[in-house]
């Protein structure tokens, strides 16, 4: 199973995914739900299955780093108008957000850079990148115990 990262940056692209802004979005993950979207791929054109994971990199405005994560729902990537420009073409993959947090609330870039050395997060710019060998599982250790603070801490308040 694949890991990849998807890349978001706030002052590029407008959050328009189901929930409406990127708070909304939040709240509807909060209320149980999830999202479903097409999201560019960068460079990436195939290579990826049904069910593989990933994560959501914010990337440009504090605070940077992970913010939520999901998974493809049948791996295909698709060629369609371009997000931000009309007379171009970019490839999308369907995938499902299972998480999304607020951004104080994720894995800020200087930890990441920190404990996830094996993995490029201030020089990945697009969307598609795999992420590989050990730092899969330090990833995935680290938002799990992200994602519980973050329950733990709603719980209470």
């Amino acid at each position: 199973m694949g890991t990849f990262m998807l890349t978001w940056n706030p002052d590029s692209y407008d959050w328009e995914e189901e929930g409406g802004n990127y708070e909304g979005g939040v709240a509807r993950i909060a209320s149980g739900a999830t999202i479903k979207a097409m999201w560019s791929m960068g460079a990436r054109r195939y290579g990826v299955e049904p069910g593989d994971r990933f994560y959501l990199l914010r990337q440009g405005v504090e605070p940077r780093g992970i913010v939520g994560s999901g998974y493809f729902t049948d791996g295909q990537i698709d060629e369609d108008v371009h997000w931000d420009d009309p007379d171009k073409t970019a490839w999308y993959a369907e995938v499902v957000f299972e998480f999304l947090v607020d951004p104080a609330d994720g894995l800020p870039t200087s930890q990441l850079l920190d404990e996830v050395p094996g993995f490029g997060w201030n020089t990945t710019y697009a969307s598609g990148n795999e992420v590989r060998g050990e730092a899969v599982d330090q990833l995935e250790h680290m938002w799990k115990e992200a994602m519980t603070r973050t329950k733990h801490h709603r719980r209470r308040g």
